[in-house]
């Protein structure tokens, strides 16, 4: 690692990230290291380390911090849902199988256990001595029911019982026989009822009344300034005695708890695959329980209750000082009214000629690249909408794994089959957490008259490919788009994304043989342009790795620089630890997890790895090779995981149009000039604060910012047509 010069913006980075990390119990903790891999669950964890370091941090608005902390709390839901689920199914199963850095499931559930101990830690510190009181000082204060006044707490009894009383079901649990229908990652109160006067317990009850999706967790104190409020468990524990009426209600208790979400679909008996979906949904809410949350205060008598209606482990649990679930936070940070608490927005820049050609006319002249959000995703979104209305179009081709709500895509699409088009579409059910919408967007499709394929048997299709066919001119004409994001018009406001749309014809004959090949269940063979796994695209990104080891063997400049979201599969990380050893630059910007170890002496010290946390989530997938001083350059939907190369549908898409190519050198190429938001790795699997050698603070997704604003500047003056002249300086601007 570098290390600057004292004074300047990176000499101030490296110190306040060093105190940054001693503020972090975790950030002296060393990842376990066994021989050439890192962990791939301890490495995710780290990788939530650094977004939660984002809720830390000063400089950032106060919002925003709030905000970094609630996406910190949610991934850490789905970590248990998923990864943990998972690991606790190998157990039960009595499986050891070691993972690649060497640990047994059991081995790596306990060091999971012991990391995330020390991230709830870091959570609760942050939120109940940074932030919760900053907010207070700021107009959003948290208040407990007692602290209202008499007034304030009718009002809110009465708003209460006429709103949400009769939205909420208690449900009374029988401690004697497994239940298993309380909801995972909802807030739940347990309620302990009997006669008022009864002095045993032998006649009470417990009842559980669960927090549904879509009722406030936090509910604003009448006439009160800023905004005030008091949680909704709060309400339910003060208010619930309504449900009983001559009753008791002689103990209460907060918690939540997750259930394994890691339940995958029986392919393979699976007459309908949409009924065996269901079958997983309705699974998850039955699984074990792998994670109970309760709060500190909680008496030992009715944790022990909660126990037993969850049928959880006391080692599954986690005692938390403050309110439960962590991620309810993103209310708070999206709150109206408070702006100056948040950041100056970024607004994507549209395309200039869009503005007078159809997106067909833009094609017929020019291959686009658009960096989302940079650039907006409006012309992917008119890709489809114009197809859907244009009557040259016949028919429209696409994959959906994850849509927005109200998505205009998928109107489009449903617009174009009720028009008669042929429109086909892979709607990939298997897409986890979305199998539910997916579903229902599937039989959408289906009722307008689309023909929909569920998927692939056996695998996940995560590609992300769109082909528009149109008759001009007594002839088939092909539009394509393929990209590293999903057609989600929400995530591509958020997401850092690449979108390239073209009408070359290679490119679609191409796009035409892979959807024949997905829809006729035949060989992916004779294409031009694009790799797709689980077929081609390990083999060639071997293959490519391979040669610029070879160049570098000879004597010959070898280079590898990569954008990918996790690290993960061993042939790949050989390959590269073989080309490193070779003398080949290798450049790695990962965001999350990364098993490889970089820079460590024989084994990859040509290696750097950098992570980039920022406004956006890092989401695109980019590669290029030297090859010899003919660069070839990929976006991809594929990460370098085992799961994306051999066990799912993806596509590794070559640029070779010059414009569009020189633009995506220069994405990669400015991923590791970062020195404000950018993390280095080192060969131990720790991070610290990335070194890019500029004598000026430089951040990537801010200069992305600007430098697309200064593109559509000059694309609606080239659009325009208009000539703009140099002219010298006034004398007071030169003076």
């Amino acid at each position: 690692m570098i290390v600057p010069k004292e004074g300047g913006p990176e000499y101030d980075r490296l110190v306040t990230g060093n105190a940054l990390l001693s503020l972090f119990s975790l950030g002296t903790l060393r990842i376990r290291v066994m021989k050439r891999y890192l962990n791939r669950e301890l490495s995710w964890l780290r990788f939530n380390e650094r977004v939660l370091w984002e809720a830390e941090r000063s400089s950032l608005p106060l919002l925003e911090r709030t905000k970094f902390l609630a996406i910190s709390a949610s991934n850490l839901d789905e970590f248990f849902m998923v990864r943990v689920g998972g690991l606790h199914a190998l157990m039960k199963a009595g499986r050891r199988t070691r993972d690649i850095a060497g640990l047994t499931p059991g081995q790596q559930l306990r060091e999971i256990t012991s990391v995330v101990a020390t991230h709830y830690e870091d959570q609760y510190r942050i939120w109940g001595t940074l932030l919760e009181p900053a907010l207070a000082a700021n107009g959003i204060r948290r208040r407990k029911l007692k602290q209202v006044t008499p007034e304030a707490r009718e009002s809110l009894r009465t708003y209460f019982s006429e709103e949400f009383a009769e939205l909420l079901n208690p449900v009374a649990l029988d401690l004697e026989s497994p239940v298993f229908r309380i909801p995972g990652r909802q807030v739940c109160v347990l309620l302990e009822v009997g006669p008022q006067q009864d002095e045993s317990v032998a006649e009470r009850r417990y009842v559980v009344i669960s927090i549904p999706p879509g009722l406030p967790r936090f509910v604003p104190i009448p006439d009160t300034e800023g905004f005030e409020y008091v949680m909704f468990e709060e309400l339910i524990e003060a208010f619930a005695d309504a449900y009983f009426p001559e009753e008791g209600i002689h103990g209460s208790a907060f918690f939540r708890l997750t259930r394994n979400g890691d339940i995958p679909v029986q392919e393979d008996y699976a007459f309908d695959l949409s009924e065996a979906m269901e079958e997983v949904l309705t699974a998850r809410k039955f699984s074990d329980t792998i994670r109970l949350e309760v709060p500190s205060q909680t008496s030992s008598e009715l944790l022990e209750v909660i126990l037993r209606l969850c049928g959880a482990e006391k080692e599954s649990v986690y005692h938390v000082p403050s309110l439960l679930d962590l991620s309810s936070l993103m209310f708070i940070a999206s709150l109206e009214g408070f702006d100056s608490l948040r950041d100056t927005p970024w607004k994507p820049q549209p395309c200039a000629a869009l503005s007078n050609q159809t997106i067909f006319e833009v094609l017929d002249d020019r291959d686009l690249l658009l960096h989302h959000p940079y650039d907006s995703f409006e012309p992917v979104v008119r890709l489809v909408e114009e197809a859907a209305d244009d009557p040259k179009v016949v028919a429209i081709k696409q994959i959906l794994y994850r849509t927005a709500k109200n998505s205009r895509i998928l109107s489009a699409l449903i617009r174009a089959a009720q028009k008669g088009k042929s429109v086909v579409v892979l709607v990939e059910l298997k897409a986890r957490f979305d199998e539910a919408r997916n579903l229902e967007r599937a039989e959408e499709l289906e009722l307008a008259g689309a023909q929909l394929i569920y998927g692939i048997k056996g695998l996940k299709c995560h590609a992300k490919a769109c082909l528009v066919m149109r008759r001009e001119a007594g002839r088939m004409r092909r539009y394509v788009h393929f990209g590293t994001g999903n057609y989600n018009e929400s995530t591509a406001r958020l997401y850092t994304d690449v979108s390239y749309l073209t009408a070359r014809s290679d490119y679609g004959r191409d796009a035409a043989a892979f959807f024949n090949g997905i829809t006729g269940r035949s060989q992916l063979l004779g294409l031009r342009k694009l790799l797709p796994a689980p077929l081609h695209l390990k083999k060639t990104l071997l293959e490519f790795i391979a040669f610029e080891r070879d160049q570098a063997q000879m004597g010959e400049k070898a280079e590898i620089l990569a954008k990918i979201n996790s690290l993960q599969d061993r042939d790949v990380i050989d390959a590269l630890y073989d080309a490193s050893q070779a003398g080949v630059t290798i450049k790695l910007m990962v965001r999350g997890i990364c098993c490889l170890r970089p820079q460590v002496a024989g084994l990859s010290e040509n290696i750097v790895v950098h992570s980039l946390i920022d406004r956006y989530l890092e989401h695109a997938r980019l590669f290029a090779f030297h090859r010899g001083g003919e660069e070839r350059v990929f976006l991809s939907s594929a990460d370098w995981m085992t799961r994306n190369l051999e066990k799912r549908v993806e596509l590794m898409v070559p640029v070779e149009d010059r414009r569009c190519r020189k633009m995506l050198m220069d994405i990669l190429r400015k991923q590791f000039k970062d020195n404000i938001q950018a993390w280095w790795l080192d060969g131990e699997g720790n991070y610290g604060p990335a070194i890019s050698g500029q004598k000026t603070a430089y951040r990537l997704q801010e200069h992305f910012t600007k430098e697309a604003a200064k593109r559509a500047q000059e694309d609606q003056r080239q659009a325009a047509g208009v000539l703009e002249m140099h002219l010298p300086p006034s004398r007071s601007q030169a003076s």
